[in-house]
């Protein structure tokens, strides 16, 4: 059974369940919560550490996929181009496309495999398809500045061996992002501030069948609609996304919520989660 708490009424208890959560962490907290205004507007309800890096796991797949849409946006049909997977990109880990024999998947194939069950092999040929150079741009144009990709995928695991995918940083981990930056990201797709309404129809969907519900989703209503991206290691735990209220309130609420050098990395993500849902009234929605 899980153990009573206080309820979260209000922002200040929200503030309080995770700064005591924080004290009692033997690890970092990145926390961002906030209901999006515009695009790069919020009313903050709590923020932690919110523009420091972390280690972005695959919450690096948010940027490319928004890279991939702004360069299709106005020509989307080309998007159902095939683009056979590299056998070096086949990489292990998420998904399912490295296990096929000859996987031709379309470009928005890929997409959804690398957002919607975090294909890294479809991840990896979305890289070399759109360029490094082409991501971080368009992150930086989204306002996720502080966001660096210089690896792909599984890039320094078994026999793999990747050039870097630009200068890597002196010290910390090549791929990094922030709670504010992924906060960005949900702002522009709730109010589709820079691309076509059709180029955001189609880019929700993989954020919407997001396939790990381990972490924040995990404690909200089963069934209920989340637009989000999570990522992993061994001692680390990321979510970031946006949720609605079925309630009289329709303003979404952007979450970004990272754990890291933690034993178990989502012991932290279950806690915010828990207190979040307390704080929401147990609703969410599409955004």
């Amino acid at each position: 059974m899980r153990p009573d708490r206080p309820p979260v009424e209000t922002d200040a208890d929200l503030a309080g369940a995770i700064d005591s959560i924080a004290d009692r962490f033997d690890g970092r907290l990145g926390v961002f919560l906030g209901v999006p205004r515009e695009s790069d507007a919020f009313d903050v309800l709590h923020r932690r550490n919110a523009d420091e890096e972390f280690v972005a796991a695959s919450v690096i797949k948010l940027p490319i996929l928004y890279a991939l849409y702004e360069e299709y946006d106005g020509r989307l049909e080309r998007l159902a181009e095939t683009r056979p997977i590299a056998p070096e990109n086949r990489v292990g880990g998420s998904g399912v496309f490295h296990l096929l024999d000859d996987p031709t998947p379309s470009l928005e194939d890929l997409a959804r495999a690398m957002i919607a069950i975090s294909d890294n092999a479809a991840t990896n040929e979305l890289i070399d398809a759109l360029g490094a150079e082409r991501i971080e741009s368009a992150a930086t144009r989204l306002g996720m500045t502080n966001t660096r990709l210089r690896r792909k995928m599984m890039a320094t695991l078994g026999d793999n061996e990747f050039e870097p995918l630009g200068e890597l940083p002196e010290s910390g981990p090549a791929n990094v992002t922030t709670p504010t930056d992924c906060a960005r990201f949900f702002a522009d797709l709730v109010h589709e501030a820079t691309l076509s309404a059709p180029a955001y129809e189609r880019l929700r969907v993989p954020l919407d069948e997001q396939k790990d519900a381990s972490l924040f989703a995990r404690y909200l209503p089963y069934s209920t609609p989340i637009a989000h991206k999570t990522g992993g290691l061994p001692t680390a735990a990321l979510d970031a996304g946006v949720l609605r209220p079925a309630d009289a309130d329709p303003s979404p609420l952007v979450f970004s919520a990272f754990a890291t050098r933690a034993e178990n990395g989502g012991d932290a993500g279950r806690e915010r989660r828990r207190r979040g849902r307390r704080r929401r009234g147990g609703r969410r929605g599409r955004p």
